[in-house]
């Protein structure tokens, strides 16, 4: 994961090097150095498009994006007339065809370069060739640059600004041959029928989501940076050191990155999709302050590199987490397609290179409104006018992009569970097996539209350290995929749900009663009868609190994938089972709430300490389970006991086939009792004995 967050940052910076270089060249040749970070990326938008709208790359493309490939190209166009040809003073002066020439043989040195490494990526030039070719391109660049620099300048200067050009060159060429294993990666021999393979795998909403996301945070980090960075150049006395301090700011943050995504996975807490939200938070608070400085008119300097830092971490989480994503999306893809796909990783090269090309489209928009947004009667060209000219609109292109990347993050459907079981489905098809009931729970979720419950997700995290549980005996706790667990918890009134869902150490899905999921209003008498009606201290307010409980509990349990059970209810009560057993054969837990609310008629509700008797019914999914898969159904007691704030385990109950009926059910119900029973007191006895002291 380190070396794929440094990879992405490491391509952005490259790119941005030389656009502060080129900004430094502009500021003395020109006495605008704005000119020169546009000219540089007038060039980068010309060549990036060039290639991802080429016969060999656009079959990749999205749908959308080349119908409106014209469009793009015509704003293009229309952004390089602005800065090019309008802005300057005079197109007969010569330092400006001078800068003109040093950006273009920068371009060109860098447009050969890649094609070299793509030819030698594809075995149509050996390793020596590849070499002394790229090292004649660049020095002939190097030639080029220090004849423009040294027509122009006092020769301290010139040397002072060709060994800046030195360190940009280098960084070129390291990266250069950093990408040439993804090239040839990336160099595979071309699916037939690309375009219509390619259509099919976006139909999968959890890649089409994915590909958004990734476009808009690429794009996102190449405006956030780039504009920051401007503003450093713009506002800068000693240009040379604010542009070093920026670029130490980006390194810094993006290995502060590195280490939250270490600490994360040293405590298991490494869901991908989590961590792009807290990386788009920090990096959203980044540029909203940054804003909100410009709107102050107060600009300050420490301010601005926390600022820069915080987009750093959050942009390099980002990419960072972006990059894991890559091989569950890959097995996406396989998923719908039903086979391999020899052509995907073309596919997300030019969905990074578009994304590129977007990004740095909307910094050159930003660029233009920066020189041509004013109320003064001349365009602004020297630092002191440029620094004047920033306003919190110069940061909204940005702003709006990570905004919508966050919408888009929230749409993402998959978690880490999911993941697994995309990777669980595809290694059982290779074995050639089958897992229908594990399929089709994916297609609902991978193909179809589907949204992760982030607010209960939220929720959840919240009340966790709030109400901080032990967990004892939790070694009982076996998982297994092939076979899962159905775990028996007391009620209490409403403790035992909450915490057997905040705290069960394996992920559950949970039986609730079908008048809790179907009708609000059915949900709020329910909860009223046997909940609220007991819990005097809310007094006149027991029942709209029960009619509010109807609609979140309606939506609660449909994020939640609950089981429906159908109480009293004979003929659908089959559907209870035989939900329970797909989900089972997905892989899921189970986790039941056993007892009867209406064991004692003249006093209904579920019993708030000691668990109170148990239903004799839940056996029988024992016996549906085994006749479908031929596998033995694990119950594991557990008790949630509120005093003493413990979850605590029991062992395991194994299903019997061999044992009649009757007797096994009446086996299994006596001995989940027992052991509910003597987990309650052994924790009750602890907490008499607390209370004692």
């Amino acid at each position: 994961m380190k070396r794929m967050r440094e990879q992405a940052m490491f391509i952005t910076l490259t790119s941005l090097y030389a656009y502060i270089f080129c900004m430094m060249c502009s500021q003395a040749l020109t006495g605008m150095p704005v000119y020169g970070g546009a000219l540089f990326m007038c060039a980068r938008v010309a060549t990036v498009s060039g290639h991802i709208f080429s016969a060999g790359t656009k079959q990749y493309l999205p749908r959308g994006i080349k119908l409106w490939r014209w469009a793009l190209l015509g704003v293009m166009l229309l952004l390089n007339l602005c800065v090019v040809v309008l802005y300057p003073m005079s197109l007969q002066s010569p330092q400006i065809w001078l800068l003109f020439a040093l950006v273009l043989s920068m371009q060109v040195r860098d447009t050969v370069c890649q094609r070299l490494a793509r030819v030698n990526a594809t075995g149509g030039l050996s390793e020596r060739r590849f070499l002394v070719y790229a090292a004649l391109w660049h020095g002939a660049a190097m030639a080029t640059v220090l004849a423009v620099l040294l027509s122009s300048l006092t020769w301290q200067l010139a040397v002072t600004m060709f060994g800046g050009y030195l360190l940009c060159s280098l960084v070129s060429y390291y990266d250069m041959l950093r990408c040439r294993d993804r090239m040839k990666e990336a160099a595979e021999k071309t699916p037939p029928e690309p375009e219509e393979r390619w259509t099919d795998v976006r139909k999968a909403n959890a890649f089409a989501v994915f590909e958004q996301l990734t476009m808009l945070i690429m794009a996102a980090m190449e405006m956030t940076l780039i504009v920051m960075y401007t503003y450093l150049a713009a506002t800068a006395e000693q240009l040379l050191i604010r542009m070093a301090m920026a670029v130490l700011t980006t390194l810094v943050g993006s290995e502060a990155a590195g280490w939250l995504l270490r600490w994360c996975r040293k405590r298991s807490r490494f869901d991908l999709s989590s961590l792009i939200l807290a990386g788009l938070a920090m990096w959203i608070a980044g540029l909203w302050s940054f804003s909100r400085m410009l709107g102050e008119g107060m600009p300050e300097l420490t301010r601005t590199y926390i600022c820069l830092g915080l987009c750093s971490v959050g942009s390099a989480l980002c990419t960072a987490c972006l990059e894991g994503m890559e091989k569950p999306m890959f097995a996406v893809a396989r998923f719908t397609t039903g086979d391999e796909l020899r052509g995907y990783r073309q596919l997300r090269t030019v969905n990074r290179e578009l994304a590129s090309l977007l990004g740095h489209m909307l910094a050159l928009a930003a660029l233009t409104i920066l020189c041509f947004v004013t109320t003064a009667q001349e365009l602004p060209r020297t630092v002191a006018e440029l620094a004047a000219q920033f306003k919190p609109v110069m940061v909204a292109p940005a702003l709006l992009t990570v905004l919508m990347a966050l919408i888009c993050a929230l749409r993402f459907p998959l978690n880490n569970r999911y993941i697994g079981k995309v990777m669980r489905f595809l290694h059982i098809r290779e074995s050639g097996g089958e897992n229908p009931a594990l399929e089709k729970q994916l297609e609902s979720v991978v193909i179809q539209r589907h949204t992760q419950p982030w607010l209960i997700r939220a929720l959840m995290a919240v009340l966790r350290p709030a109400f901080r549980h032990t967990l004892k005996d939790a070694e009982n706790v076996k998982p297994d995929e092939s076979n899962p667990i159905v775990f028996l918890c007391n009620h209490g009134e409403v403790y035992g749900p909450v915490a057997g869902m905040l705290f069960c150490p394996v992920p559950v899905r949970s039986w609730s009663i079908s008048d809790m999921m179907i009708d609000p209003k059915e949900v709020a008498e329910y909860s009223y009868k046997y909940t609220f009606s007991q819990v005097r201290w809310l007094g006149p307010l027991r029942w709209p609190v029960a009619r509010a409980l109807g609609y979140v509990s309606v939506w609660a349990m449909k994020k939640l994938e609950a089981v429906p059970v159908f109480r009293n209810k004979p003929r659908e009560l089959m559907t209870t089972f035989r939900k329970s057993v797909e989900a089972m054969q997905a892989g899921d837990n189970l986790l039941i709430f056993p007892e009867n609310p209406d064991a004692d008629p003249d006093a209904p509700g579920y019993e708030s300490g000691r668990p109170g008797e148990l239903f004799r019914g839940f056996p029988m999914l024992a016996q549906v389970y085994y006749s479908k898969t031929g596998k033995r159904c694990r119950f594991l007691p557990m008790l949630a006991h509120k005093g003493m704030r413990t979850l605590s385990f029991g062992t395991e109950i194994i299903y019997d086939p061999e044992a009649a009926p009757i007797d096994e059910r009446d086996r299994i119900v006596e001995e989940a009792s027992r052991q509910m029973q003597a987990l309650f007191d052994r924790e009750e006895a602890l907490y008499q004995k607390r209370r004692d002291k």
